[in-house]
This record gives structure tokens, sequence and C-alpha cells, in this order.
């Protein structure tokens, strides 16, 4: 008992509408994966910019502390030491405190992130007899 062959949809292969259907979701999943990654990019940039502001506001501290900067306002470190983010500045705000000697000074180091403008602020303690 042979008869003709079966004419069975499964066999016909895939129609027009489910290709593009297919071809459809595909492309959905690629623009999705495409902003989560670019998103990990940015979220990696800022996590970046954070550490080295941190490192900078440190290495100033330091400076300041040691008397390698003098004890006043203004700008204590600009972009040479980072290449990564050119356009980074560290700027003191130093007050007298309530003992004499002591001061108050306030280390904030701002830069751009993405076209966004960044900072972090650092508060801190320095004797100067």
């Amino acid at each position: 008992m042979t008869g003709p062959p079966p004419t069975d949809r499964r066999e016909r292969g895939f129609t027009l509408l489910e290709t593009v259907v297919a071809l459809a979701l595909i492309g959905i999943g690629i623009l999705i994966g495409t902003a989560f990654l670019n998103s990990l990019v940015r979220s990696s940039a800022r996590v970046q910019a954070s550490s080295e502001m941190l490192r900078e506001l440190e290495a100033a501290s330091e400076m300041i502390r040691g008397g390698l900067v003098p004890l006043e306002s203004g700008i204590v470190l600009t972009a040479g030491s980072s290449d990564r983010f050119p356009d980074l500045t560290v700027t003191a705000v130093v007050e007298r405190g309530a003992v004499p000697g002591l001061y108050d000074v306030t280390l904030r180091a701002r830069c751009t992130v993405a076209h966004h403008p960044d900072a972090r602020v650092l508060v801190t303690r320095v004797w100067r007899p």
C-alpha cells in the first residue's frame, strides 16, 4: 500500500509569514541586547571615573597634609594625571577651624563621563601649627 507522498504542512517548509515573524523576533532580541551592552559600557565608565576621582582626591589630600601643596583654596590638581578623563580637576576650599592651627578642607573632584558631569567630595581636617 503505497500511495502518493504525504502533503503534510510540516514537510513543505516555512511560510513567508513565519520567516518574517522569526526575523522580527531575532531583530528585537538583538536590539535589546545592544541596548543592554551600551548601558553596561556607560555604567563601567562611570565606575572607572568615580574610582579615578576618589584616587585623585586621596592624592590631593595627602599632598596637602604633607605640605607639598599650599594650604589655600583653589585648584589642587588638573588633568595631567589622568589620560582617560582629561577634564578631571580637583579643587580645594580651606577654612579655619574652631581650634587654632586646625583647618577644614573640602576637596571636590569633577569630570565629564559620557557627556554627563560627575563629581565627588572629600572633607578632611589638616593640622598646621
